[in-house]
């Protein structure tokens, strides 16, 4: 029998078509091109199938094509000429960011429209039909079982657990689960799908030993894995089909599958098998966190199984078999695979989720199997009997919300443990590639067989093969084939070791070389950086100093953070992939929400050693939490009359201009005298270069300004005020000002038409470079103290080109 050229060819031909569809996904357009190589592939496939040849590269090259192909519908898409075009979606730019734009168009959704919420009509069309109809029925049926038995958080974590449903839970619990490690559990997953199937299988087959030709032609169990088939994808349907659902329900259908062509599993194939049909069938699944997460889980597990496995004991001594040995055995194998999940998925997690729980492995000890025997076992017969008995279905939920409740009284308390979580900084790709080749390295080192043991009579040269090589019978030509066998295995054993060894080497050296690269930009940078993030209609700036002292002047956000948290979408994320974590100086202008609101999230979970604003306190949700966080965690916070108004750090000094220190005694008289107009205004200048940050002034304040600093405005940057209201910017503050470069911090599309054309004109007038946080995205800014470069997040336009001076 010839050799396969792959052992497992479904696992060669994932990472194939996984390679397509990320390719497609970053570098789109060249359709016609791979439509060729495709084509041409699949011809010369067809050719070898004729003449019975094997093909190792053809495969490969036709999935890499097939995924990059596939991936097109979303990432290009052509419309039709009578497309109604309403807003583009578009991103906030930073370095980092999430890409919004894309999320959405993986969900068919490319463009946005606004109105008024009362010119809205729902119109139902399209509605499901059948058995899909029957399942969401079904679904609405036992959430309103289970609204009836509890409306609380218990009966919004059931509906998680039993039909998928997690609109109801709210953004305390979710963030408790996460940080006691057990947020896992939310989703529908193996177990759920596993006690379907099970429990169908012994049913269906108790069912059909009463049926004699079955039951002689052996079919009982063929025929149970087949109908079991059946209230697995109806349970399915009925949870919602997330991607842990399918991965978990094609697995078990393969699994069943098995009893028919009476073959052993292996639970890589069956993994790889639910991995390729999901992403063949939807693309985008890939860059799923669910669908990432979910197979990262299994395929740690899987893995990781198959590489620590307990030493086989010695010849003549006795094996360990009573009940007490047989429960360790099963509390070391669970404790395993929890470890193996939280391993595989943790550089993952830390990338979208910028956390560690420190307690995971502990609580999914203790929770995992309240729930998956106290809970999820009552809550599936309650769905598969509701049909047949309301009350009984009714008992069973009211057996699943005692025990909730007890279970989420005990994540409660672990997850306000101080020491729970961890906020994390975001590793980047090279990062997580590495620990992953790490993990194979010490997984494949636990089970590697040292020369010595070859030598002992494992591999060693001579040593008697497989029976499959003994062709010849007892004759010496039969010992020296085996020993030519057990020679090659040798060598491969010690390449292996080597291998091994040079790919640890590698990684190492390559972590070493990335920890020194953060260091630099971090802590042995001499240059000032400046960053100006674009944060919609509102204003944010990160300065990074030399040695490593970080500076963050206002943080942007909307009214309501519930709506959305622009500190936790936006400016964190931004910190994190820059790998900061503590913020020297926290910097608010005024307490409006546009400046406000982003700095709370980054008040509550980054270490921040001083806050400084002008004083002025405003009775707002935002600014009363904001002001809460300064005083729970003791931080810094100078009042703003004694503060010295120039400070030099780090080389570089820090001027406060305006208001004057008395502005809120003179506020009483001087009407005048709003929250924009009170914005602290500063000049933070390193060497010959000077940025300005006007917060929200306007002319009145400008005129006052320009009355107390007079030359002292001088600027080469100046963050224009008031994001290009026209009334700010007046002739006699940029007279003073005179920059070389003017950064407009606005929303794209804003309500307000900031910037407007008449400010626009009079930068353009005076000579300025401008850059546009609507248009340019994020804008950096690299100083040594003599020279300033400038670099934005998109390109520069004909009219904003890259700025550059000495």
């Amino acid at each position: 029998m010839e050799r396969q050229i792959y052992s497992r060819p479904i696992v060669a031909l994932l990472i194939a078509l996984i390679c397509g569809i990320v390719l497609g996904s970053r570098f789109s357009g060249h359709t016609a091109s791979l439509l060729i190589i495709g084509f041409v592939s699949a011809g010369y496939i067809g050719i070898k199938i004729i003449y019975k040849k094997r093909s190792a590269l053809a495969p490969l090259i036709f999935f890499i094509a097939l995924g990059y192909i596939s991936i097109q519908l979303w990432v290009s898409p052509n419309f039709s000429s009578n497309h109604v075009y309403f807003c583009k979606i578009r991103n906030f730019n930073n370095p980092g960011g999430f890409d919004y734009q894309r999320f959405m168009a993986f969900q068919n959704v490319w463009r946005s429209a606004y109105t008024q919420g009362s010119r809205l009509k729902v119109v139902r069309k399209n509605s499901a039909k059948g058995l899909v109809q029957m399942a969401l029925d079904a679904r609405l049926a036992v959430a309103e079982l289970i609204d009836r038995a509890d409306k609380q958080q218990p009966g919004a974590v059931l509906k998680a657990l039993v039909i998928g449903d997690r609109s109801a839970i709210s953004t305390e619990v979710r963030e408790a689960f996460n940080r006691a490690g057990v947020g896992h559990i939310l989703a529908i997953s193996g177990l759920h799908i596993g006690i379907v199937a099970t429990v169908a299988f012994f049913f269906f087959q108790k069912l059909l030993g009463f049926i004699k030709p079955l039951l002689w032609r052996g079919w009982t169990r063929r025929g149970a894995a087949i109908f079991s088939i059946f209230p697995v994808c109806v349970y399915a349907l009925i949870s919602g089909m997330s991607p842990s659902t399918q991965r978990a329900v094609i697995m078990v259908i393969a699994f069943l599958m098995t009893f028919l062509v009476e073959r052993e599993t292996d639970a890589m194939n069956i993994l790889s098998l639910a991995a390729f049909i999901i992403l063949i069938i939807y693309p985008p699944s890939l860059f799923s966190i669910s669908f990432q997460l979910s197979f990262l889980a299994v395929l740690s597990i899987v893995y990781g199984l198959s590489h620590v496995r307990p030493p086989k004991p010695k010849a003549g001594v006795k094996i360990k078999t009573g009940v007490s040995w047989q429960l360790r055995r099963k509390l070391m194998a669970f404790f395993l695979v929890s470890f193996l999940a939280i391993c595989g998925t943790l550089p993952v997690v830390m990338f979208y989720f910028n956390q560690i729980s420190l307690i995971g492995l502990f609580a999914n000890c203790i929770v995992v199997p309240l729930v998956g025997f106290g809970v999820i076992p009552f809550g599936l017969l309650a769905v598969f009997i509701y049909p047949f008995s309301i009350p009984i279905a009714s008992g069973c939920i009211q057996i699943c919300i005692f025990v909730l409740d007890y279970v989420m009284i005990l994540i409660n308390y672990l997850a306000n443990l101080q020491f729970a979580a961890i906020k994390t900084f975001t590793p980047s790709i090279l990062e997580i590639v590495c620990y992953y080749v790490l993990g194979w390295v010490v997984l494949d080192k636990l089970t590697a067989r040292s020369i010595q043991t070859a030598s002992d009579g494992n591999v060693s040269p001579g040593s008697h093969p497989d029976s499959d090589y003994f062709f010849f019978g007892k004759s010496g030509l039969n010992y020296l084939f085996a020993s030519m066998i057990a020679i090659r295995r040798w060598l491969a054993e010690v390449l292996s070791i080597k291998g091994r060894a040079i790919a640890g080497l590698v990684v190492i050296l390559v972590l070493s070389a990335d920890a020194g690269y953060w260091l630099f930009q971090r802590y042995w940078n001499a240059e000032l950086r400046v960053t100006y993030i674009d944060v919609g209609q509102g204003s944010a700036t990160l300065l990074e100093l030399p040695a490593g002292y970080a500076v963050l002047i206002d943080g942007g956000g909307f009214s309501d953070n519930n709506a959305f948290d622009m500190g936790a979408r936006v400016v964190a994320p931004l910190l994190r992939r820059k790998k900061i974590r503590t913020i020297d100086t926290l910097v608010l202008s005024h307490p409006n929400s546009d400046h406000l609101n982003g700095l709370i999230y980054v008040a509550r979970y980054f270490k921040v050693k001083t806050v400084w604003t002008n004083g002025e306190a405003r009775d707002t949700l935002g600014y009363n939490e904001f002001k809460e966080i300064i005083d729970r965690k003791h931080l810094d916070f100078p009042d703003f009359k004694y503060m010295p108004r120039k400070q030099l750090i780090n080389g570089v000094e820090f001027s406060i201009l305006y208001p004057p220190s008395d502005f809120l005694a003179r506020r009483v008289a001087e009407k005048w005298r709003t929250t924009n107009i009170n914005s602290l205004v500063l000049k933070v200048s390193f060497g010959d270069v000077a940025f300005l940050f006007p917060g929200d002034i306007e002319a009145k304040a400008e005129k006052e300004l320009v009355d107390l600093a007079g030359a002292d405005l001088a600027c080469d940057v100046l963050l224009v005020p008031h994001h290009g209201s026209r009334s700010s910017s007046s002739r006699a503050f940029l007279a003073k000002a005179r920059p070389d470069v003017a950064v407009i911090s606005a929303g794209w599309k804003n309500r307000f038409h900031f910037p407007h054309a008449t400010v626009l004109r009079a930068y353009q007038k005076s000579g300025c470079r401008i850059f546009r946080t609507d248009q340019n995205g994020a804008v950096i800014f690299t100083t040594d103290g003599d020279h300033l470069s400038a670099k934005s997040f998109i390109a520069a336009t004909d009219n904003q080109q890259p700025f550059k001076a000495d």
